[in-house]
């Protein structure tokens, strides 16, 4: 089967099957025996080559960056060193693939074993491509159970189950609404059973009133109705929208959605404050949204200012991401009133039906950013060539739209097949973005670096704030800014902070370079005070935290053939180095 062939692969698949290769070649001669404890296990177990390889596949998900690697991290109790230990391993020990032979090995160790995991599979689905994720499924296949390796990994961890049924729950559905694998059409009119087998291994917990209330409706359904099978496989899709939607409300009330802000926030240094209140206010947004009586003025509109290069769209992408919330982001200057040129604003409304795969309740709940905020305001003086006529009809057409009302557009997957739907925007969380140079200029002064006292007649970024009066100062109209009842800005970065994300955020840019380095089989070294230099040279930029990637990235380019061609083992970066690297970056501004 082509399916299975090494070279039909995508990219990410390869990078999780050959972390599994480099696992599986590390163990594969090893005699691993495990003394265990429990009844239902043999006292004393070898593993087996098709153990070890199951083994293999299972960690490489922890450890390879993707969708999957996403989904497990979210289950804390899932601990790839426990696992690792399992087999004798730490991360460190696993030894890439001899002279990096991949299709070879593949071919040789783990392309029939695949097969017949999917074979299996396929008798109940039809498997589209091979992912990640799809492999993952296979390991529900009786083949794999067979097996019992992936029992004993959990109890000899002591994971709880309940962790491990979730994240292959999650994988399930993730697998399932990506379109790489579908169920196969039954043989009997048993629909609602089919759909919930689906996406619940097991039963759901009795405590969970709603989701048991669900399967109640669907066996009622079942009774009235019978299913015809040519709209088996439509209505299959409807119920995994409806279903998914149903569980991403529940969500909302798990205590565990908290533990996505420490997340973001180690991401995002230096703006932990506003990230917080940004969270807050979209999940409590999330949490009105179910309701279908929401008063004006419980949902938050959000104003958001700050510099460039402060993360304010990156700040909101990450939430929505790790809530599962549709979301779109423009600049409000693509776009114009009704007759005139340019794009409508309601167009954002068909890309968050797009990126709810359809699903209009969940797309009813989404999030639209608009960018650029400041560029729609106007003076009086400014006169009809710069646009003020225009200007005023945008910034009204978005005082209707914000302001909750119900509009038709046109979606299609092919242009044969056109329809019209009602979308509803009074659920829709709004984010209007702005920087605000000049304003934040005149109203702040920087705190003297030397220990100078500031003037007590000027403000300093501590005490800054935005008000609807300043809004309605450059130029926004006071119905529109009226609009707007939750206030929120980012942060200027300092060279601490810049220091601090280098050091201590999650998506620091060193820490690609070093990725970068080890997957080319060599070992970064980096000397004393280079982090110190990469940030002084950052601050200078003047662009936030983006400056940071201008300098590593800069940095990169003289490392490329040594890292690529060069036979050493281990690449140095040193202070001189960084030095001379900012020093020639032509586009680079030297703060005032």
């Amino acid at each position: 089967m082509e399916l299975y062939k090494y070279e039909n692969f995508d990219t990410k698949t390869k990078l999780f099957l050959n972390k599994a290769m480099d696992i599986y070649s590390t163990i594969k001669n090893v005699s691993i025996t495990k003394k265990f404890k429990y009844i239902e296990m043999p006292e004393y177990y070898t593993l087996s080559n098709f153990d070890k390889k199951i083994l293999s596949l299972y960690i490489a998900g922890f450890l390879v960056n993707g969708n999957l690697k996403n989904i497990l991290s979210d289950y804390n109790d899932l601990k790839v060193k426990e696992f690792l230990s399992f087999i004798n391993l730490n991360e460190e020990s696993i030894k890439k693939l001899k002279n990096n032979n991949y299709a070879n090995f593949y071919f040789k160790n783990f392309e029939s074993d695949l097969k017949s995991m999917g074979q299996k599979k396929s008798n109940t689905h039809i498997i589209k491509k091979i992912t990640p994720e799809v492999i993952f499924c296979f390991f529900n296949s009786s083949i794999v159970l067979e097996s019992n390796i992936l029992n004993y990994l959990i109890k000899a961890c002591n994971i709880p189950e309940e962790q491990v049924d979730k994240s292959f729950e999650a994988i399930k559905v993730s697998t399932f609404l990506s379109g790489f694998m579908e169920e196969k059409p039954p043989e009997s009119n048993d629909k609602t059973n089919m759909f919930l087998d689906i996406l619940f291994e097991k039963k759901p917990s009795e405590s969970n009133d709603k989701m048991r209330d669900l399967r109640k409706k669907c066996s009622t359904q079942k009774e009235e109705k019978p299913l015809e099978l040519n709209d088996k496989m439509s209505d299959l899709k409807k119920f995994q929208n409806n279903v998914t939607s149903y569980k991403n409300k529940l969500e909302f009330y798990d205590e565990s959605i908290w533990d996505n802000l420490d997340d973001i926030q180690r991401k995002f240094i230096g703006q932990e404050q506003v990230t917080e209140f940004l969270f807050y206010n979209i999940v409590n947004n999330q949490r009105l949204s179910l309701r279908n009586d929401i008063d004006d003025g419980e949902k938050s509109i959000i104003f958001l200012d700050g510099p460039t290069g402060t993360g304010k769209t990156a700040i909101i992408r990450e939430i929505t991401d790790k809530l599962d919330i549709p979301f779109t982001s423009t600049s409000i200057v693509n776009y114009s009133a009704t007759g005139y040129v340019g794009g409508d604003i309601t167009d954002t409304l068909k890309i968050l039906y797009q990126k709810a795969n359809e699903n209009l309740e969940k797309a009813e709940r989404g999030i639209i950013v608009f960018d650029e905020f400041d560029k729609i305001a106007y003076s009086n003086d400014q006169g009809l060539k710069h646009g003020l006529e225009m200007k005023k009809a945008v910034q009204q057409q978005l005082l209707d739209f914000m302001g909750g009302g119900k509009y038709y557009i046109k979606v299609s997957k092919d242009k044969q097949k056109i329809r019209e739907i009602e979308f509803d925007t009074s659920k829709l969380t709004f984010i209007c973005l702005a920087a605000l140079s000049d304003l934040r200029a005149r109203k702040t002064t920087k705190k003297n670096p030397i220990g100078f006292t500031t003037p007590s007649t000027l403000t300093t970024t501590d005490d800054y704030s935005i008000t609807p009066q300043d809004l309605m100062e450059i130029g926004l109209e006071k119905e529109l800014v009226g609009r707007f009842n939750t206030y929120l800005h980012t942060e200027e970065y300092s060279k601490d902070d810049l220091l601090r994300i280098l050091k201590e955020s999650t998506i620091s840019p060193i820490i690609s370079f070093d990725r970068w380095i080890s997957s080319n089989d060599k070992i970064l070294q980096i000397e004393d005070g280079v982090y110190e230099e990469i940030a002084n040279a950052a601050y200078n930029l003047d662009t936030g935290a983006r400056s940071l990637q201008t300098i590593m990235n800069n940095i990169r380019t003289p490392f490329i053939k040594e890292v690529l061609r060069g036979k050493e083992k281990i690449i140095y970066l040193t202070q001189d180095i960084v030095i001379n690297v900012t020093q020639n970056i032509t586009n680079r501004k030297i703060r005032k």
